[in-house]
């Protein structure tokens, strides 16, 4: 069986020797190539990776990470090839830090040890957008098929090996201290737990650790592997922390941090070992930034995303920006706000959180590192900063869910979501004064709150959203758009 290239919301993924081959790896760079030669002579990419199986440090023979250097290289492409594990938002911020054509990341995020992926990132850091991966798919599978052959270079290009691990950490720091006020704190004696996952963020918080003067953390499974230790890597599954949480008590740690492999997610526990969502994280840190006089824009979010957010934007006459799925939409809002010289964030309910002074692209580290900062100035709990933004601008339960169905009846119930209206809507699931969504999927809104459903790109299943003000509705709103799919 063959797989084609397929650039979803983030990059081509597929499991390892199927979907993700060695001549998947050397099509795509092929159209890397092509398509950053078509912007400039002598262009120049960065190259990062996480430790899946293939993803080789020191350019091992039979290597996805060698085969793309020697593949860009023979094209007359300039490489920057990171010497060792190194998580996407750091590859974001080196594409703009070192005006780099583009960046390449190595990695299926928080999928299963069998997968791995690439994610391209252009010249300003941020996730590619449509028109760039469309070109590139088509460009990659013409070149997977044989329809296209790639023809050398008569001057080939050059590669070396970088690390800016420090520099990055020291940037990102020095990044809020400019832009958010942040201040100069005394940290000797505040206790952090983050789970690595196995992925490539150890090094990273040991650098911010050591530019805060935090000594008293805990690392947890830091040793990059490809197997991640037998574990789940998606942090976001509750069920994968019971040993953060159980290091976090011991240590009495005030927050406890969890990434995904590439640590461009992120997962926050309070002091009680309680999740908190990135939604309630990011208007948390709006308030903070507001009391400290930051000149804010407002927040881009996706139509998957908490309430909450619009809520807290809009009482606090800020600009609140609805996209589809996919950080890669919040890249607009994010260099407004950076043309204007004021302050916007990009959120999403799955772990991805920035603000535009740092980078266009998900960040796992960056709302941990304000947060220590809002703990140690504030003296307050992050359980008691999370009850204050829900008292403010409202509690809610999200559910997320996912519906299988067989190949064949995909066309029919695509053709249901994009064709039903309000009145079949309210009549088939008994709901009044009904709003409808189509930014992405079908969102339908109701006053006492919302479902969303969203169809996979590669596989037979519809992605359930819902939110209420208790578990109870919500968990209504699921059953509901489980009726209407059925």
């Amino acid at each position: 069986m063959t797989y084609p290239v397929s650039f979803g919301t983030s990059g081509h993924r597929g499991v390892v020797g199927e979907a993700f081959s060695l001549n998947h790896v050397r099509a795509i760079s092929l159209a890397i190539a092509s398509f950053v030669l078509s912007q400039r002579q002598n262009p120049k990419v960065v190259i990062g990776y996480d430790p899946r199986q293939g993803n080789s440090p020191d350019l091992s023979e039979g290597s996805f990470t060698r085969l793309i250097v020697d593949t860009l290289t023979d094209q007359g492409v300039n490489v920057d090839f990171y010497d060792s594990f190194s998580p996407t938002p750091l590859i974001s911020w080196y594409v703009r830090r070192y005006a780099m054509d583009g960046g390449i990341i190595l990695t299926a995020s928080h999928n299963p040890p069998q997968y791995n992926g690439i994610k391209f990132n252009p010249s300003n850091g941020a996730p590619a957008p449509s028109q760039v991966t469309e070109i590139l798919q088509k460009k990659a599978n013409a070149y997977y098929t044989g329809a296209e052959q790639p023809v050398p270079a008569a001057v080939k290009g050059t590669y070396r090996f970088v690390n800016t691990d420090a520099e990055f950490a020291q940037d990102l720091i020095v990044g809020l201290r400019t832009h958010a006020a942040l201040p100069t704190l005394d940290f000797s004696n505040t206790s952090v737990v983050v789970d690595i996952k196995h992925g490539a963020a150890g090094a990273i918080w040991r650098e911010l650790f050591a530019a805060l003067g935090i000594k008293r953390f805990e690392l947890i499974s830091e040793e990059p592997r490809a197997d991640f230790g037998g574990m789940d890597p998606n942090p976001t599954k509750q069920v994968t922390l019971s040993k953060l949480r159980e290091r976090q008590q011991a240590l009495k740690a005030p927050l406890a941090l969890a990434n995904d492999p590439d640590a461009d997610r992120h997962v926050i526990l309070d002091e009680a070992g309680a999740n908190v969502t990135p939604e309630q994280i990011a208007v948390i840190i709006l308030d903070y930034f507001i009391s400290k006089k930051v000149a804010m824009k407002g927040i881009s979010t996706t139509v998957a995303s908490s309430a909450i957010i619009k809520n807290a934007v809009l009482a606090n006459h800020l600009a609140f920006d609805e996209t589809a799925v996919g950080f890669k939409n919040f890249t607009p809002f994010l260099e407004e706000a950076e043309a204007q010289n004021v302050v916007a964030f990009g959120v999403e309910s799955s772990g991805g959180f920035t603000a535009s002074f740092h980078v266009y692209e998900k960040c796992g580290f960056l709302p941990g590192i304000i947060l220590l900062h809002l703990l140690k100035e504030t003296g307050l709990p992050l359980s008691q900063l999370k009850a204050k933004v829900e008292a403010k601008y409202g509690s809610f339960t999200f559910l997320e869910e996912e519906f299988k169905f067989s190949d064949e009846k995909k066309a029919e119930l695509l053709q249901l979501i994009s064709t039903i209206d309000v009145n079949e809507i309210e009549s088939k699931l008994d709901l009044k004064s009904v709003s409808i969504n189509r930014l992405d999927g079908l969102k339908v809104v109701v006053s006492s709150g919302w479902f969303l459903v969203r169809f996979s790109g590669t596989e037979p299943l519809a992605r359930l959203y819902a939110e209420a003000q208790d578990f109870e509705t919500a968990k209504g709103f699921v059953e509901r758009a489980k009726r209407l799919l059925a």
